[in-house]
């Protein structure tokens, strides 16, 4: 028992020697409840960054509230963060770059260590913006250009447009564009500037508008004689209006008169206007007659007008569609909506979606009670621009297009079958332009009463 008992009291004596020589060795590590140190560690976020438009950089966002700035490659080191779970947030990542994993995402630290994750963002080159570009001709005058003219975009890309047409160039990028107009004949002007520079819109369409005067050609100067004959009873008490090549020069006329028009020879447009509700012009109005140089010229218009006060009253009422398929911007079709009557009240509205404004298609409405600076001048209870002239109606009129100018025009409608037939007309013309539409009404209907 005595050999026992002094092994163990000299072995209990080694172990505290042992931690005493250790405690006194600078180099051995220490307990960390005898140092006191706080439960805290280190957090390493390092960010990769791959493809097309790179940002320079994003912002480290951990716990909502501590936050450093990374570049699109490189670590950010949060030093000091207490043991345990921790979110941690890749944030001012662009909508063309994309995050790998989850993001935000949990943490978990451990005191006196480092913890480590990694953000993998890939990006892509954002989609152009692009947007439509319509080109818009207007061609008054004489003599205009029987092959239309050529539209160019930034010198590049081409397309043939009529006298009085449209075209769009599609999926052009946004921003500033160059819009020509060439291949005008020798007695055409162009006015305004050519070419012209058109801002287009990313995810909409600019519109160019090229305005082209055209003069008689054939050299020297000419006389044009217009004579009017009128019949029937009630005859218009104030005379009409001759006008020449869309207004550049007008005349008032006598019911049974004439009056002389002297300037250049060549083809010239010319319209009979302000003709009475109860009165009508045989013939093409406006019609095209040709001046000889050094010579003269003669155009007839007859008129015939009807009793009024009961056999001349009438009324004529549409709605539908001239063109092929749903009238949506860029197509043929033109709308029409209108009740006239030869009393010379009513309304008309239509539009024409091959001549696109905007983002609107043109259009041209005559409302004198909505809008007093419009009227219908002249209502014609027959026209022979239909197989059964009865069955026709001939309107003037004064109406407000969708840019707010107010031109003179005629509308010409034929009653030729039930709805949906497809057997009625519509023409409407504008003379001041020297510009129309016209043909079968594909949808709808117009009926004279």
């Amino acid at each position: 028992m005595a050999r026992t008992t002094r092994w163990t009291l000299w072995a209990a004596a080694a172990v505290t020697l042992m931690v005493a020589a250790a405690c006194n060795d600078s180099q051995s590590p220490r307990p960390r409840a005898l140092l006191g140190l706080p439960d805290v560690g280190t957090l390493a976020v390092t960010v990769t960054t791959s493809g097309s438009n790179t940002p320079s950089g994003y912002t480290v966002i951990v716990d909502g509230s501590s936050s450093q700035s990374v570049g699109a490659n490189a670590v950010a080191t949060f030093l000091g963060l207490p043991s345990g779970s921790h979110t941690v947030l890749l944030s001012g990542v662009p909508a063309n770059c994309s995050v790998s994993g989850d993001n935000p995402r949990t943490v978990s630290l451990i005191a006196g260590l480092v913890a480590a994750t990694t953000f993998s963002v890939s990006c892509t080159a954002p989609p152009p913006q692009t947007g439509n570009l319509t080109v818009n001709t207007s061609t008054t005058g004489s003599n205009l250009d029987p092959d239309g003219y050529t539209a160019t975009v930034d010198g590049g890309a081409s397309q043939s447009v009529g006298t009085n047409g449209s075209v769009t160039f599609p999926g052009l990028s946004a921003g500033s564009h160059s819009v020509a107009l060439s291949g005008v004949a020798a007695n055409c002007s162009v006015s305004g500037a050519n070419p012209q520079t058109v801002t287009v819109p990313s995810g909409g369409t600019a519109t160019a508008s090229f305005a082209v005067s055209c003069a008689a050609t054939g050299g020297g100067n000419g006389t044009l004689t217009v004579t009017t004959s009128t019949t029937g009873s009630n005859l218009d008490p104030d005379g009409y209006t001759v006008t020449v090549d869309g207004g550049a020069a007008s005349q008032p006329i006598a019911t049974n008169g004439s009056v002389s028009f002297t300037g250049p020879a060549g083809d010239h447009t010319v319209a009979l206007s302000g003709v009475a509700g109860n009165c009508s012009v045989s013939g093409a109005n406006p019609r095209t007659v040709t001046v000889p140089s050094g010579g003269t010229t003669t155009t007839t218009f007859s008129v015939s007008c009807a009793a009024t006060g009961g056999g001349g009253s009438g009324e004529v009422i549409g709605q539908g569609q001239i063109g092929n398929g749903s009238p949506t911007l860029g197509s043929d079709a033109t709308t029409f909506n209108f009740d006239v009557r030869s009393d010379l009240t009513g309304r008309f509205t239509a539009s024409d979606y091959a001549d696109v404004h905007g983002n609107q298609p043109a259009s041209l409405t005559t409302d004198p009670v909505a809008d007093p600076a419009t009227s219908f001048t002249a209502y014609r209870n027959s026209s022979s621009a239909c197989s059964d002239p009865t069955r026709g109606v001939e309107v003037d009129a004064i109406g407000r297009e969708d840019n707010g100018s107010l031109v003179g025009y005629t509308l010409t409608v034929c009653d030729n079958g039930p709805a949906g037939s497809g057997s009625d007309f519509f023409k409407v013309f504008i003379p001041s332009e020297g510009f129309g539409v016209s043909g079968p009404v594909t949808s709808g209907d117009i009926s004279k009463r």
